[in-house]
């Protein structure tokens, strides 16, 4: 099932040096990319109440999984050791989304011989280069955790069925338990893996064997790659373990791994057609306007895969292609599931890139080649670095390839502001206001202990942002009487405030978010309360 036991073409060793050459580049190029100035974005409102969850749980040791409206564990887990060893600070919060952004790169080595060298190095950059895999490596949320446990299980699992050796069942296993102990969305995951290999099983047999062979061999090939007896036992005992470990908060709410089953029903009933609807044609629309690079990729892949693809290719295209459309079916979409997507399309790109190297003689269509992915990679990156350092809270998703022709054609993705990965994104603005707040504090005689009413109902991720600050009350509403000397509100409130008198507006409107927009009132002298020590 390896790509050299199909293959009748060597590779010289000046191949595997420029394989492995844009590998290493791809690995720094991606590091840099997620971890560069990784503050500038201000935390969006999901960030904020996953970071509200983590401070809770690094200075109270409290955590409780909670399946009717948040999403798996490992977050808060793994972010926790980065919090204790680097601070309090944005780095830590959002370092291990961009490490495992990293990872997700650096684990195509552990397929490079089903890729082949030239494809690892070409899925390894369109992997790091990718705008969305950018973006969401650096986001404190669930998802490029749960991008890298999905090829961590697709890489352990298809090692394990070439060497039957446990090791890499193990590795399968635990990346699997971590999968389902990240985001309930696992079972699909899981689901269109099974499917994929069933597809490419069956696509195989029939292309080297004929249709005849297939209801009586099915079965007994795919009882070859499965594990045995022993080793499936010791795989399911590795997979609960794990998911037990993190949904009892390690013992501590063992209640937690009931409620590990109750999302799954929450998830797929209740939420699936309420909230974040769009129509079938999203995700496509996004990969055309912002992945342009990967979705031709991706169509050219699809004929070489067809044309001449192992097993291995035909499962990377069923994976690819199942995934898209399992999403694109399911009404609920929001931008970070496309990472679901952006991970096997560049495996898949890079495949078929390797195949064809592979099967040009001469040198002329092998430099055409070269110059067609080095187009892929210089765009890419050009865009990756509009996205994520310029336009980063561009809510309006103006970016995009073939923006102007796609406007005055009135395409849907370019005049539906939904249609990019900027998705009710925190303003920049909002760091004003959060400069502003500690300005004043500052001269306050209290310090950091100065009280701030935070009266907007709308204010996620600020108490991240005023974590150091003890004086902090969110009411969400305009109390009777206010005690603080600080107060923010929101633009509804300001005729209030204005009509009670005694508050000076120390700050404009600033945008918190489209259609939420925030002040900074300072209480004048003489109308200070004392506050409660």
């Amino acid at each position: 099932m390896t790509r050299e036991s199909n293959s009748s073409v060597s590779y010289t060793r000046s191949a595997q040096f420029v394989g492995a050459a844009l590998f290493a580049v791809a690995l720094g190029a991606g590091a840099w990319l997620r971890f560069a100035r990784i503050g500038i974005k201000p935390l969006h409102h999901d960030e904020g109440v996953n970071a509200f969850f983590l401070m809770r749980l690094a200075r109270d040791g409290y955590y409780a999984y909670d399946p009717n409206n948040y999403h798996g564990p490992t977050l808060y887990y793994f972010a926790l050791g980065a919090l204790q060893f680097l601070g309090e600070t944005d780095l830590a919060l959002r370092f291990w989304p961009a490490a495992f952004g990293v990872l997700t790169i650096g684990a195509l080595w552990w397929l490079r011989r089903e890729m082949g060298w030239i494809g690892l190095g070409a899925a390894g950059l369109l992997a790091a280069l990718s705008p969305g895999l950018v973006y969401f490596s650096r986001d404190f949320i669930h998802e490029m955790s749960f991008g890298f446990f999905t090829l961590g299980f697709v890489a352990g699992a298809w090692r394990y069925a070439e060497t039957k050796k446990f090791t890499p069942l193990a590795c399968a296993s635990a990346c699997a338990a971590l999968l389902f102990a990240t985001k309930e969305t696992a079972i699909i995951t899981v689901a269109v893996l099974a499917l994929a290999l069933v597809f490419a099983t069956l696509w195989d047999m029939a292309r080297r064997r004929g249709f005849g062979a297939l209801p009586g061999e099915f079965m007994g090939e795919l009882r070859s790659v499965l594990p045995g007896r022993d080793h499936m036992l010791a795989a399911a005992v590795i997979f609960v373990f794990i998911n037990i470990i993190f949904y009892s908060s390690f013992f501590t709410n063992p209640g937690g791994v009931i409620d590990a089953f109750r999302s799954i029903a929450h998830w797929t009933t209740e939420r699936s057609g309420k909230d974040h609807v769009h129509d079938f044609g999203y995700y496509f629309g996004i990969l055309f306007k912002i992945e342009l690079p990967l979705l031709a990729g991706g169509l050219l892949a699809g004929a070489v895969i067809l044309w001449k693809g192992t097993r291995w290719g035909l499962f990377l295209g069923a994976w690819t292609l199942g995934i898209t459309l399992a999403y694109s079916l399911i009404p609920y979409k929001t931008p970070w599931l496309l990472v679901n997507m952006l991970v096997p399309l560049p495996i898949a790109i890079g495949y078929a890139v390797d195949e064809l190297a592979r099967a040009f003689d001469s040198i002329a269509p092998r430099m055409a080649l070269a110059a067609l992915c080095l187009t892929a990679f210089v765009v890419s990156w050009q865009t990756a670095r509009e996205v994520n350092f310029e336009r980063y809270d561009d809510n309006n998703n103006e970016t995009g390839y073939l923006a102007e022709f796609g406007k005055s054609r009135e395409w849907r993705p370019y005049t539906d502001t939904q249609y990019g990965y900027v998705y009710a994104q925190t303003d920049r603005e909002f760091l004003d206001l959060v400069r502003a707040i500690e300005e004043e504090a500052a001269r306050q005689p209290a310090g950091d202990k100065t009280g701030v009413l935070i009266a907007s109902p709308a204010y996620w991720p600020m108490p991240w942002y005023l974590r150091r600050y003890t004086g902090v009350a969110y009411t969400g509403n305009l109390p009777g009487e206010v005690v603080q000397p600080l107060m923010v509100a929101n633009a509804t409130q300001m005729m209030e405030i204005e009509r009670r008198g005694g508050w000076r507006a120390a700050t404009g409107l600033l945008s918190l978010r489209p259609g939420e927009r925030l002040l900074l009132y300072v209480k004048e002298q003489g109308e200070t309360t004392e506050q409660t020590k």
